[in-house]
């Protein structure tokens, strides 16, 4: 027996181009048993069916819708999106790339709501942010050990397990302190969990290319800030390009410095300091002929988007005096609520003239569905001062 959630009358508009979230306050009555573990059907305010999806009982996410219409989801529909996501993953030209490292299961974009999969080489980090997910851990692990992926890391998160009431843990089969994989031919490791997010950061594997090109192209060195284990930094570095990598965390710089060594990349120095702190550093005062402005999450709601795009803007009014003219500042947002105009308008504050010459965000192996807004969280702007 499924329960029923029933919309209010002034629920707005709900359906396939407002995204698959069903939230707490838009239900008006939940007939049947509210659990995690059984799918809910969703009923419009003159009983119609909207369409199906997860329950999380807790969470002000009521449901998450995995199909529209009247016809349920099949028994096997986790199995089967799971074989779909593998196999469009497969198809998508890493082996061709040397590329070892990417994602697997990327959560709504892959009409798995809270399951997040990344793979390095032979490690699986599998990630679970939704109760509906965790009350599936078991069948999750059986799919990936069926197909012979036997070494998993599972990651279920503090915050999201108090948000959507289940507990909070990390499991691993063995004790790989690390995780190996490649890009593009670099060699990169990384802490295993419960490290940064998965472990590293796959949506900008496309952007590190690129913008390594960029500054080939253009001349002069490159400054990574926020540079983690050394993703932009190797790059430019393979590129030709001389690069000054800048971090907070001694153990990120410690892994970044040993992968520059694996892939034999020269020409890098490394610099603990605090992005957000003066950068006295001799080594940073430039000039360089493309800056990396790279921040964690500055904007975790509405009400501090103000806030952040401050923050961001002292940050880049503090690079730019060590940009070279015609240089290029990268700057990332991982903050859903920060998007593309307000990277425009950061810029916009500081001293320029500036062009947008670029607009990036994550690669294939991130998909979206299309009215989800929420999940799309990566804005890479490029900018050229004229």
């Amino acid at each position: 027996m499924h329960a029923r959630f029933e919309l209010r009358r002034d629920a707005g508009r709900v359906g396939p181009s407002t995204g698959p979230w069903v939230r707490r306050k838009q239900v008006a009555r939940v007939q049947g048993l509210e659990t995690a573990q059984g799918l809910a059907e969703v009923l419009t305010q003159k009983g119609e069916t909207l369409g199906w999806g997860l329950v999380s009982p807790h969470s002000s996410i009521a449901v998450r819708l995995l199909s529209f219409g009247d016809t349920p989801p099949e028994e096997t529909w986790l199995e089967d999106r799971l074989n779909t996501a593998l196999t469009a993953r497969e198809a998508s030209g890493f082996q061709r790339d040397d590329t070892t490292g990417y994602r697997v299961v990327n959560s709504e974009g892959d009409g798995l709501p809270g399951l997040v999969v990344d793979r390095y080489t032979e490690d699986f980090v599998v990630q679970i942010t939704t109760a509906a997910m965790a009350v599936r851990r078991a069948a999750i692990e059986a799919w990936f050990r069926d197909r012979g992926h036997t070494r998993l890391h599972v990651v279920l998160p503090p915050g999201a397990a108090k948000l959507e009431g289940f507990e909070p843990g990390v499991f691993r089969e063995h004790d790989a302190e690390t995780l190996a994989f490649r890009e593009f031919g670099l060699c990169f490791e990384t802490p295993a969990p419960p490290s940064q997010k998965t472990g590293a950061y796959f949506d900008q594997r496309d952007n590190r290319r690129f913008v390594a090109q960029l500054a080939s192209a253009h001349g002069g060195r490159l400054l990574d800030v926020g540079c983690h284990i050394g993703g932009f930094a190797l790059h430019a570095a393979r590129a030709g390009v001389e690069a000054v990598g800048v971090d907070a965390s001694k153990v990120a710089l410690q892994h970044a410095a040993r992968n520059a060594a694996r892939s034999k990349q020269d020409g890098i120095t490394w610099v603990e300091a605090d992005m957000f702190g003066p950068l006295k550093d001799p080594q940073l005062a430039g000039p360089f002929g493309t800056i990396v402005l790279d921040p964690p999450k500055v904007a975790t709601n509405k009400s501090n988007v103000d806030k952040a795009v401050d923050a961001m803007r002292r940050l880049v009014g503090r690079s730019a005096a060590r940009l070279a003219p015609g240089g290029h500042i990268v700057l990332c947002s991982c903050s859903h609520h920060l998007g593309r105009d307000h990277l425009d308008r950061v810029m916009n504050t500081v001293a320029g003239p500036w062009a947008r010459v670029a607009m990036l965000g994550a690669g294939v192996d991130h998909p979206l569905a299309p009215s989800h807004r929420e999940g799309e969280y990566l804005r890479v702007g490029v900018y050229r001062r004229r």
